[in-house]
């Protein structure tokens, strides 16, 4: 089974309109799930950061420490495979370490990307069907009793496990990590053979988005490709009996309060005995921890859960410019001695809404995100690596992001990880690429949005869910399917709320469709929820770099370089073509510029996710290549610095009023300009000066400078 403003105007040379949009602040926290080590260990595990580990907590007695741990077992790294095009492997026995396996394959990581397959398209390789993963493991026989679980950080899309030989679970899903309960087939004390059939069975997208037909669940993590394999990070754990299973954590900033409400599940015969849940957080700047206890009384194989709350009088608040995290240690206690103990990462953030204005803290948040279609030019999928992600998230707050969109996909773990640490706030999205895979997979769908939301909702960084992309009513051929459809909606948000009632729910991006706690569109703005523009940035692409051909060495081929290299070549233009190419990412540049500050100057929108942040390759549904990256293929700047990024994308901007139509003026003619500033920074400014020049080929034409500007947070 599966567990699953003011206005101010200043005489001057030039006007200033001085808007006032207050700012936020604090520091928020965490949540990924990490587990204390323990004495006896199996595998790699990491080191919390919160300092040195010891071999057990020293108010709890060596007894009750070695009762609280959970070991694990690191499946990373080299399996045996063998694709299963005929769909045979089950009744041959494949699963079995006597039937030979022709190579191996290495996990994390899709087997498109490891020359499994024919070309096809784009792809290098590409082979859609069944696939086994096979290896075996020792397990210890001390893990004897215990409730053994494999865990799998994703899978493409569908996976059966097997333990020596035995079929013990079942996923059918591709959003989010997941865990099977192998125990009633692990033999501890010796070697076990572990086994998994993956399917990624189904066609893969080469129509434009009005002609796809749903036959699979499809979202960005499965558009480009349709990839198959284990993606994620595989694991082996042990633990008691009687443990903590989930964990939801909230927030009240006011009263600077955390909520834990935790989950308690239970496996042990016998009659009724108590329990005792202790929550331990330490202060941001006392050093001192602050404490909350919940008694149980558990009977035999019942599941519990407890709500407790916690004060933390100096607490530290977290926000995209201060991501301040927490750790929570919980211990749970059984008939007087410990029986599991985890720890767990968090922030204290608060996100509400008044109107059509975006809250954190308290204080109006404008986001600058920017839009990832889950492009992997090389691996196809999103790497397993939460150091990937600090480097990339490092390099897009550099250039002013506070924010990401996630197109009809939900990032996975180690993304999330990386966003609390950076400061990046997490638009997420079911795997509903466009309208018409809604309605067809909505049993899927419900499954993966429990999933998502039990998964990622203790994160600080994870803003809100959306149902999908695009939902045009206009695509759907009679009223009976537009009222499904719609009551799908709303059933599907319900059933968000009440999993994840601090969550913001869009019924979907792109279109305002209720009920929905946000909008996210390209034009008529409501005034009663806070909205963002969808695909914002008019599409405005830079000329392709064919410079870059001979860097796709993995799993895509850039056809569509290479035809545009042709041509290039053929007309001539070789020599000059990289000028070209840097002229249009400079002139990109000034698009980007013009279009942020129209939205800046909008006050019936809170933000906008710029589209997109690296290249979209052709020869996809979406024809031909996209150059609208602020970076190329390979997460490299596109003739840009990140100071040049800051200056069209950062909380304090300053607007020349001008369009571009309107910035020629005649020899010995004045003109007269006004610039305003958008002020989402740390606080007040006061008593500002502005310098402005006017210059000509690198000649100062003009220039001076007016005071007195304020600008309230």
């Amino acid at each position: 089974m599966t567990n699953e403003g003011c206005d101010l105007q200043i005489r001057s040379s030039v006007q200033f309109v001085i808007f006032h949009l207050p700012f936020v602040i604090g520091h928020l926290l965490n949540l990924s799930l990490i587990q204390l080590l323990g004495i006896e260990m199996v595998g790699t595990i990491k080191k919390p950061k919160w300092g040195i580990v010891l071999p057990c907590i020293l108010s709890l007695s060596a007894v009750m420490c070695l009762a609280a741990e959970r070991s694990r077992i690191d499946l990373n790294g080299t399996w045996q495979f063998r694709v299963d095009p005929q769909n045979e492997g089950e009744a041959g026995r494949w699963h079995s370490s006597e039937v030979p396996f022709p190579r191996s394959i290495e996990v994390p990581g899709c087997w498109q990307a490891q020359g499994v397959g024919e070309p096809s398209g784009i792809l290098r390789h590409h082979y859609a069907g069944t696939a086994w993963y096979r290896r075996a493991v020792a397990i210890p026989a001390s893990w004897q009793g215990k409730v053994i679980v494999l865990r799998a950080g994703g899978v493409l899309r569908r996976a059966s496990v097997f333990v020596n030989g035995a079929r013990v679970g079942e996923h059918d899903g591709f959003s989010t990590p997941f865990e099977i309960d192998i125990g009633q087939a692990v033999r501890p004390g010796t070697d076990n053979v572990i086994a998994l059939s993956v399917s990624n069975a189904g066609p893969s997208i080469t129509e434009s988005p009005d002609k796809q037909t749903p036959d699979v669940p499809t979202g960005t993590l499965t558009y480009i490709g349709n990839w198959g394999g284990i993606y994620g990070r595989v694991e082996i754990e042990a633990k008691e009996r009687t443990w903590v299973d989930k964990l939801y954590i909230t927030s009240q900033v006011a009263r600077k309060a955390v909520r834990f409400k935790i989950a308690v599940r239970n496996k042990e015969t016998g009659g009724p005995y108590p329990a005792r849940l202790r929550v331990s957080v330490a202060g941001a700047e006392s050093g001192k921890s602050y404490e909350g206890a919940a008694d149980l009384l558990l009977q035999p194989g019942e599941d519990k859960t407890a709500e407790l709350e916690v004060v933390v009088p100096d607490a530290r608040l977290w926000s995209p410019d201060t991501p301040f995290l927490y750790t929570a240690k919980i211990s749970l206690a059984c008939k007087g001695q410990e029986c599991d103990r985890v720890e767990e990462r968090f922030g204290i953030r608060e996100i509400t809404t008044r109107g059509n204005v975006l809250l954190l803290n308290g204080n109006p948040l404008y986001l600058r995100g920017y839009g990832d279609d889950d492009i992997e030019v090389l691996a196809g999928v999103p790497p397993a690596s939460t150091e990937v992600y600090r480097k990339r998230l490092q390099l897009v707050k550099s250039f002013g992001f506070n924010g990401v969109r996630f197109h009809s996909m939900t990032p996975v773990r180690e993304f999330f990880e990386a966003a609390d640490e950076a400061g990046l706030l997490i638009m997420a999205e079911l795997p509903v690429a466009y309208t018409q895979y809604l309605l067809p997979h909505k049993d899927f769908l419900r499954n993966e949005l429990t999933r998502i939301l039990l998964a990622h909702r203790n994160h600080p960084s994870f803003l809100s869910l959306a149902l999908g992309n695009e939902f045009n009513l206009s695509w759907l051929k009679t009223d009976e399917q537009k009222k499904d459809f719609l009551a799908t909606v709303a059933e599907f948000y319900g059933l968000a709320k009440k999993l994840d009632p601090a969550r913001l729910i869009l019924s979907n991006d792109g279109y305002l469709m209720r009920p929905t706690d946000m909008a996210s569109l390209f034009r008529d703005f409501p005034k009663d929820v806070p909205t963002v523009r969808h695909e914002f940035g008019s599409y405005y692409c830079s000329l392709p770099d064919i410079s870059l051909r001979d860097r796709f060495t993995g799993v895509i081929v850039p056809t569509w370089l290479e035809a545009k290299k042709q041509w290039v070549e053929g007309g001539g233009l070789a020599a000059a073509y990289p000028v070209y190419v840097r002229n249009s990412q400079r002139l990109q540049q000034l698009g980007r510029k013009y279009q942020i500050e129209r939205a800046r100057r909008n006050p019936d929108v809170t933000g906008y996710h710029y589209w997109l942040i690296v290249d979209y390759p052709g020869g996809t549904g979406e024809g031909d290549s996209w150059e609208e990256g602020w970076f190329d293929y390979f997460w490299q700047p596109k003739g840009i610095s990140p100071e040049e990024g800051k200056e069209v994308n950062s909380p304090v901007l300053l607007m020349v009023g001008a369009g571009v139509h309107d910035r020629t003026l005649w020899s010995e003619a004045s003109k007269r300009i006004d610039v305003s500033v958008s002020n989402y920074g740390e606080g007040e400014i006061r008593n500002a000066r502005l310098r402005w020049k006017l210059t000509s080929q690198g000649a100062v034409l003009s220039q001076s400078d007016a005071g007195g500007i304020n600008a309230p947070p």
